[in-house]
Order: C-alpha cells, then sequence, then structure tokens
C-alpha cells in the first residue's frame, strides 16, 4: 500500500496501492501479511488520472482496519483475472 487517505464523509479509508495480480471488487476479503489480521474491502473507489497512469487502485475500507492501513503494509486476498 501506498498511501491512505481518511475520508470523513463517507466513514472509510481509502488505500491506493499496486495489484500484483487481478482486479480488485468490493466486497473482498484480504489478509495483512504481517499481522495474519483479516481486512475487508467494503469498496473499490473510481479511479483518477493518476492512478490510471501508475497502475494503481484505491480501496475502501472500514475504519476498523485503521491499525492495518498504514503505507508500505502488503494486504494479500483472492482478486478475479483481468479480462
Amino acid at each position: 500500500m501506498d498511501e491512505v487517505f481518511d475520508l470523513a464523509a463517507r466513514r472509510g479509508l481509502v488505500a491506493c496501492g499496486t495489484m500484483l495480480d487481478g482486479t480488485p471488487v468490493g466486497g473482498l476479503s484480504f489478509v495483512d501479511e504481517l499481522t495474519v489480521a483479516p481486512v475487508r474491502v467494503i469498496g473499490v473507489d473510481f479511479p483518477t488520472p493518476t492512478t490510471q497512469r501508475t497502475g494503481q487502485h484505491l480501496l475502501v475500507v472500514s475504519k476498523e482496519y485503521a491499525a492495518l492501513a498504514h503505507p508500505g503494509r502488503v494486504w494479500a486476498g483472492h482478486v478475479l483475472p483481468e479480462s
């Protein structure tokens, strides 16, 4: 994960990062590689010109996962292969 933004109006966090493989969708469950704690994605935010250029994705997660949402963290999980 490269950046994390607190969205007070949406009661969540946006985690910006690079997917090694696949395309994220809302409702996914990830596992934090350092702690093996689960992280549930509640949505995928709209791409921005920057994320389209860099290939990053914006994942929306609940604030309950704030301790696991920091730059440098790695989340592993299942994603849909790109078509």
